[in-house]
């Protein structure tokens, strides 16, 4: 069995869409469970008209993290999988991604999809994490081409031995969770379809960016401390982390300029540039590709 484990705060006028398309999965043996994350709108009422279709759990407001957990903790299903409350399954997701997880090798950790962004009504374009080409991905691989989101399946004591989400995370406990189930030779099941459909809303958790740069930043610094690493992979994760540094002293340079606060500027254009010749230390060769390339391919990491 699957569970599917759905966090959902304050989502009450996308609760539902997402409950129906949970139950509407062409794989039959699921369980779809909510945990209600502290909500003060009618998120709970709105779950319960499933009746028993559903299980919710209540908590009080603890974040995604802590509402995946409880979710996690409370499964029957051998596997699990996390559709936020907001968004939405294609009917066939949990099919395709079992196969391909039982179809990979023993060191895939998990299974995951492409994305496709929609506002509702309409879809408005393919999220696609990888290079279009299905099969297996290591951490090098990641670290190299890949966006990483929540959509992932994988076997409950896989998760449960990892330690779960990381409670005080409110931003990137996506890419969290994914570095720490790549590091130390597992691999994850790709599969390049669109079957989760993430919706484009102006309240979204995931909508601020300098929170986002800001959270992947602290990530990379505890995964580049704690993760059994390969030397490349550090450098891999440096790189990244010098790069969203450089992000961060460009958007502090642009509040700056738009303040009127000149010598601020002045700083954080010279601490990106630092930053930036530190990436091209580490990595020239991506460096360079990088500016040949510039617009080139969607899916090309960040």
């Amino acid at each position: 069995m699957v569970s599917i484990i759905i966090p959902a705060h304050n989502v009450a006028e996308f609760i539902g869409d997402a409950i129906c398309s949970a139950l509407a999965q062409s794989y039959p043996r699921i369980e779809v469970i909510v945990v209600d994350d502290g909500s003060t709108d009618d998120t709970p009422e709105v779950v319960r008209r499933f009746g028993r279709e559903v299980r919710l759990i209540r908590q009080e407001n603890a974040g995604p993290s802590a509402a995946r957990n409880a979710g996690l903790a409370a499964a029957r299903g051998t596997h699990v999988a996390f559709l936020d409350g907001d968004d939405a399954f294609d009917p066939t997701r949990i099919e395709v991604l079992l196969d391909a997880l039982r179809d990979a090798s023993p060191a895939a950790a998990f299974a995951t999809t492409d994305a496709r962004l929609w506002d509702g009504t309409r879809f408005l374009r393919r999220f696609a994490i990888s290079t279009p080409v299905p099969g297996e991905r290591d951490l090098s691989t990641f670290l190299d081409e890949t966006w990483c989101y929540i959509g992932i399946l994988a076997r409950r004591d896989t998760l449960i031995a990892a330690g779960g989400f990381r409670q005080e995370l409110r931003h990137c406990e996506d890419y969290d969770l994914w570095l720490r189930l790549l590091a130390g030779g597992k691999t994850y099941a790709y599969v390049p379809r669109p079957l989760y459909h993430y919706r484009v809303r102006e309240s979204s958790l995931s909508n601020d960016t300098r929170q986002q740069i800001g959270a992947a930043l602290r990530v990379e610094r505890e995964a580049l401390r704690t993760l059994p690493l390969s030397w490349g992979q550090r450098r891999q994760l440096a790189f990244l982390a010098w790069e969203d540094r450089a992000r961060l002293h460009a958007m502090d340079a642009e509040r700056a300029r738009a303040e009127g606060r000149g010598l601020a500027r002045g700083g954080h254009l010279a601490a990106r540039g630092a930053c930036h010749g530190i990436r091209a230390a580490l990595r020239p060769g991506v460096c360079l590709s990088r500016l040949a390339h510039r617009g080139g391919a969607a899916w090309m990491h960040r």
